[in-house]
């Protein structure tokens, strides 16, 4: 059975990413080790009204919007304080530049993550569309928070540390 993002999914409390984590022998880990498999995702027929909801727990700070399993855009906590709840969530979604395929490397994400000064991408499958999770650093940017396993991991193996 495959783990498919949930509507209202639990999100991770950040004092459970503190541990070491090793990084996999062999190279760097793909985007799918790395990646949170059930970020907080809405329909794409939402609202701002259901945003809020959402973000009203304060380690929200982003959610997904999707149509079934297919990504629609996201929408960061900051995009919704003037619209009124009515407004759909779409309005509001980025969709171009936002998302990483879920077989790309540790290292090409974080480069994609540097040069543009972001701190999260949508991971979707082969097909470009459909959601697999969600790839997030920390406040720090130097460790990538993965819910599957639990623990966090460095945003660069120390093979390509300085």
């Amino acid at each position: 059975m495959e783990s498919q993002p949930q509507v209202g999914s639990a999100s991770l409390d950040p004092q459970e990413c503190n541990t070491d984590a090793p990084i996999g022998v062999g190279g760097s880990p793909t985007v799918r080790d790395l990646m949170r498999t059930r970020p907080k995702t809405l329909p794409g027929d939402a609202n701002v009204g259901d945003l809020r909801r959402l973000f009203a727990n304060p380690r929200v700070l982003d959610v997904v919007l999707v149509d079934g399993v297919a990504f629609v855009g996201v929408v960061d906590r900051d995009d919704v304080d003037d619209p009124l709840d009515d407004t759909p969530a779409q309005a509001l979604a980025h969709s171009a530049g936002v998302t990483i395929g879920a077989e790309a490397t540790q290292d090409e994400a974080m480069a994609r993550l540097e040069a543009d000064g972001t701190w999260r991408l949508v991971v979707v499958g082969s097909d470009g569309v459909t959601l697999e999770g969600l790839l997030c650093l920390n406040a720090k940017r130097n460790w990538v928070l993965s819910v599957a396993s639990r623990t966090s991991y460095p945003a660069r193996p120390e093979s390509s540390q300085i």
